[in-house]
């Protein structure tokens, strides 16, 4: 049991982003289907497919900065010594997780204001509170963030056993 929850761990993005992957492409294959072959639509494929879709945006955005392949701009870096190199990166990530921190915060109110008595955001076609559609926005935040800091934990100790200090 343990080591299914550690391997849902290290492979939560991509379980999520398949996931969302595989609902958005039968809800638009099955769009698609009715439209074209049946002569109906279906309200609700395109709605859900918008939402899959979001999902998979800030997922595969964590699995990125898991898999240290996400876009990141460092030429203006080249020209400095190695050590100087590495310490501009590291400022520059830290903006980033500072940034990442706000868009957290900011997202928990959205979807907290979304949820209050007054204002029940519904969807139009599916009928689901859109506080829960919006709440990947501060979850992918956050697991950028996460992987961040796993990425940094994981370089500092393989360093560290490889004897470089």
């Amino acid at each position: 049991m343990k080591r299914k929850i550690s391997w849902f761990i290290r492979n939560f993005e991509e379980v999520f982003s398949v996931t969302a992957m595989i609902v958005m492409t039968v809800s638009l294959l099955l769009q698609i289907y009715y439209r074209y072959v049946v002569g109906k639509s279906l309200p609700w494929s395109e709605e859900l497919s918008r939402f899959s879709f979001l999902f998979l945006v800030f997922m595969v955005i964590s699995l990125s900065v898991k898999n240290k392949s996400h876009i990141r701009v460092t030429v203006q870096f080249d020209w400095l010594p190695p050590k100087w190199k590495n310490i501009m990166l590291v400022i520059s990530d830290l903006i980033w997780f500072v940034f990442n921190c706000f868009i957290i915060y900011t997202g928990f109110k959205l979807y907290i204001e979304m949820g209050g008595e007054s204002r029940n955001y519904i969807s139009p076609v599916l009928g689901i509170n859109l506080k829960y559609v919006y709440v990947i926005l501060p979850i992918g935040f956050l697991m950028m963030n996460l992987r961040m800091i796993q990425n940094y934990y994981i370089d500092y100790f393989k360093r560290n056993k490889k004897g470089d200090r």
